[in-house]
Parts: C-alpha cells; sequence; structure tokens
C-alpha cells in the first residue's frame, strides 16, 4: 500500500511539475512577446530608439530566466533565438527596413519554443 501510495504521489508530483513549467513557459513568451509588439510599434513609426528599448526590455526578461530556460529548453533553440534577437537589434541600430523579416524570424522561434513544451501527439510520439 505504501508503494502504490509512494507511486501515485510522485505522479501527482509530476504532473504539477508540468503544469507549472506549461505556466511559467506560457506567461515568459507572452510577456517577451509583448515587448515585440512593443518594439515593432516603434520601429514602423520609425522611432528606432524606442524599438531597440522595447526590444532589450524582452532580451532582458528573456535572460533573466537563463537559469530555467537552460533546463527546461533544448539548447539549439535557444541558440536559434539568441540569434534572432542579435540579428533583429543590429536591423533596427542600422535602421535597416529590413527589419520586419527579422521580426518574424524571432517571433517564430519564440512561438516554437513555446508551441513544442505543450503537449500534443507530435511532442509525445
Amino acid at each position: 500500500m505504501k508503494r502504490e501510495l509512494a507511486a501515485a504521489l510522485l505522479l501527482l508530483l509530476l504532473a504539477a511539475g508540468s503544469l507549472w513549467h506549461l505556466r511559467t513557459a506560457d506567461r515568459l513568451t507572452g510577456r517577451v512577446e509583448d515587448s515585440l509588439v512593443r518594439a515593432e510599434q516603434a520601429a514602423r513609426l520609425e522611432d528606432y530608439k524606442a524599438a531597440l528599448e522595447a526590444l532589450q526590455e524582452g532580451r532582458r526578461l528573456w535572460q533573466a530566466h537563463g537559469v530555467y530556460a537552460q533546463i527546461f529548453f533544448r539548447h539549439p533553440d535557444l541558440d536559434s533565438l539568441q540569434e534572432a534577437f542579435a540579428a533583429l537589434e543590429q536591423l533596427l541600430r542600422q535602421e535597416d527596413r529590413a527589419w520586419p523579416a527579422a521580426l518574424e524570424l524571432l517571433r517564430y522561434h519564440l512561438e516554437t519554443l513555446d508551441r513544442m513544451e505543450h503537449i500534443s501527439p507530435g511532442t509525445v510520439f
């Protein structure tokens, strides 16, 4: 009986941990996405300084959760995300009008990273 109870408690703990992780990943990616929306709005108005500030805020948010990300996300995905941040930042600094493509790439990496954490047949099998 003790083994079954311990197994049930462990299963509940794992389920709670998974739910916590999903919620944390959603909140983190949502907050970063909010900063990307602000960066996009500023860049569309050609206020590149404000766009850079919003982008850097999103990057700081992401980096503040670096230990969490290193534990729970695949490292190649994290590298791609960091490269996308850097590419967009470079284009905004140069006031290059190619920034929308870099922004979409960054959003793609952020969305993909978040989507891969959710339970679906593709993530299980």
